[in-house]
């Protein structure tokens, strides 16, 4: 079996795909966000006011979200593309429209409907908080943000490389990929959690500097991610391979 390879290791990786494709990589992201932007944009509804336009807003930003997986699985098949020297195109990103959308959604639901379950208890203690401001509704609203994230975090490690299997194993159903995914991330879910910790620093950079060099970052973090994923499945294949010449 192949030992796993370090964060630096993947990182060069990322560097060397990534060299002279910025350009296409920094659009592909940009045009994502621009959709992203604009759909949220017509879509919502005030939260201001009453608990029926929180509701009313809430439902339609979990339908748009689980819609936008169709992008999200774009642009993992743009990297994926990357990471194994094909070529590549800011019209990748809208692949995911034409190869398996039904199973990105279900994927994507998967992310959307944890992440509104786990921050629903914090939405109502806010409102709580904004009609009767005290210690303790501050102190439940900060551990209801708290326990959301830890259990949004766990969650994203664990169906991390769903969208990533989707490309590489497309007769796979859904539940099948997200499966896999699971069974991926088994005694891996700490290398992927301290690869993203490495990029908080250039993050900080960017923030302080303007904000434009996130461009760059975005691409390199995605593609780092990308590496990490074929890391994954090299990895695997080669266990596999052992177990069956045994």
């Amino acid at each position: 079996m192949n030992s796993p390879k370090t964060s630096a290791q993947l990182k060069g990786i990322a560097r060397e795909k990534s060299l002279g494709r910025y350009g296409t990589l920094i659009g592909a992201n940009i045009m994502i966000f621009a959709i992203q932007l604009f759909i949220s944009g017509i879509t919502t509804v005030s939260t201001s006011g009453s608990i029926l336009l929180v509701i009313i807003n809430n439902i339609i930003t979990i339908i748009v979200n689980i819609l936008l997986g169709t992008l999200v699985s774009g642009k993992a098949y743009l990297y994926m593309n990357l990471m194994y020297s094909q070529s590549v195109s800011t019209s990748d990103v809208f692949f995911g429209l034409r190869q398996q959308p039904q199973k990105a959604v279900l994927i994507q639901s998967v992310f959307v409907l944890i992440d509104f379950l786990v921050s629903l208890p914090s939405q109502i203690l806010l409102i709580r908080y904004q009609t009767a401001p005290t210690g303790n509704a501050v102190s439940a609203l900060i551990f209801a943000l708290a326990f959301g994230l830890i259990i949004n975090v766990y969650v994203s490690l664990v169906y991390s490389q769903s969208f990533f299997l989707l490309h590489d194993f497309p007769d796979k159903s859904a539940k099948e990929i997200l499966s896999a995914s699971r069974q991926l991330m088994k005694g891996n879910k700490f290398r992927l959690f301290y690869l993203n910790v490495t990029f908080l620093p250039l993050y900080l950079l960017g923030c302080i500097t303007m904000f434009v060099p996130l461009l760059w970052i975005s691409v390199y973090r995605y593609a780092t991610s990308c590496a990490f994923y074929q890391d994954l499945i090299a990895n695997a294949a080669s266990a596999s391979s052992e177990v069956q010449g045994e």
